[in-house]
């Protein structure tokens, strides 16, 4: 990734769970459980490994992680959505 701080790196399973998130709508304050992005992710069968990359991306300002009432949530933050339109804007040259 061009913008990316040099000591941050980013997975194929970390970019699943980014855009997972993103079309989950668990933006900010509106978290997800890991439980639900757990199954929206089974499909493509990224599951090991799942809650280690949470705590990576969690590490590299890409998510929020909370716990409340028995659950574990994440959400994206404002860096993780640059890192996501980075992704997609770097999708679409390679298009060109």
């Amino acid at each position: 990734m061009l913008n990316m701080p040099p000591d941050s790196k980013l997975t194929e399973l970390g970019e699943k769970i980014l855009v997972a998130l993103w079309k989950m709508k668990g933006i900010g304050r509106s978290s997800v459980k890991e439980e639900t992005l757990r199954a929206e992710l089974a499909p493509e069968g990224a599951l090991e490994g799942l809650s280690g990359e949470i705590a990576s991306l969690h590490a590299q300002g890409f998510l929020q992680a909370t716990f409340s009432e028995g659950n574990n949530l994440v959400s994206l933050t404002a860096l993780g959505l640059a890192v996501l339109r980075q992704i997609e804007e770097d999708k679409l040259e390679e298009l060109k």
